[in-house]
């Protein structure tokens, strides 16, 4: 199912168009799953509130709060919604300003997601200038979408260049094995055998957000996973 530029799955809250750019922020109920579908357009997306489960291309990810997805025009894939509503802004890009950036090697060509970092505080400031309705939010939507774009395409230009280092790896075991204790960063460091402020440094450099904020997604999504086995149990009961 290809959806045509302004379709959208999902309760459309408010939309503005600016300069090129469809910007819609949108309210999904708890429990949705939309259908394996496509857009035309390209997205950014960025998740204000709630937590969700993606396919897409044969994988699949976890996207909750403050996280920024970008999705080519013509990627499949479907959407399966938690226990919460979800609500997230999405900026549809039409070709017209898609070729004015171009020249500049800025892209939404790659199916991407970031969890904190610069280009999720300016998707935020974004949101934030979209929710005002006078003369200078439109150019300042302008001005920050291009800023999201060049952050995200520098982002993955820096990570896409080199192999993470192995110690990298560790962290993240060490994250997904201990989120629920007290860490610290020395006490990782000292774990993986690097100097902490190299290792905080080339985390977020990797990852898209600093070892905090990481495990703070970590433990969100632990949340929830009690929260819908806790339901599962007690209709259980119920029955």
């Amino acid at each position: 199912m290809n959806l045509p530029p302004g379709k959208l799955f999902g309760e459309n809250l408010k939309t503005r168009q600016v300069a090129g750019l469809r910007l819609t922020e949108v309210l999904y109920p708890p429990s949705y799953e939309t259908p394996e579908h496509s857009h035309d357009l390209p997205q950014l997306c960025l998740v204000r509130k709630g937590i969700f489960t993606e396919v897409y291309s044969g994988k699949t990810r976890e996207v909750g709060p403050t996280s920024l997805i970008t999705r080519p025009s013509g990627e499949s894939h479907a959407q399966r919604f938690h226990d919460s509503e979800v609500h997230c802004l999405i900026v549809e890009v039409e070709q017209s300003w898609l070729e004015r950036v171009r020249e500049y090697k800025v892209s939404v060509d790659d199916s991407l997601a970031f969890d904190g970092g610069l280009s999720v505080w300016l998707a935020t400031r974004l949101y934030t200038e979209f929710q005002h309705a006078d003369e200078a939010s439109s150019l300042s939507i302008e001005g920050l979408a291009l800023e999201v774009m060049v952050e995200l395409s520098r982002q993955h230009l820096r990570t896409s260049k080199r192999k993470p280092p192995n110690w990298i790896k560790q962290t993240k075991e060490i994250l997904h094995a201990r989120f629920s204790e007290a860490l610290t960063l020395d006490g990782i460091a000292k774990s993986v055998g690097t100097h902490p402020v190299h290792l905080a440094r080339a985390f977020r450099q990797h990852h898209y957000c600093t070892i905090g904020e990481y495990v703070r997604k970590l433990r969100f999504q632990q949340g929830v996973a009690s929260m819908r086995d806790y339901g599962v149990a007690a209709s259980g009961l119920v029955a």
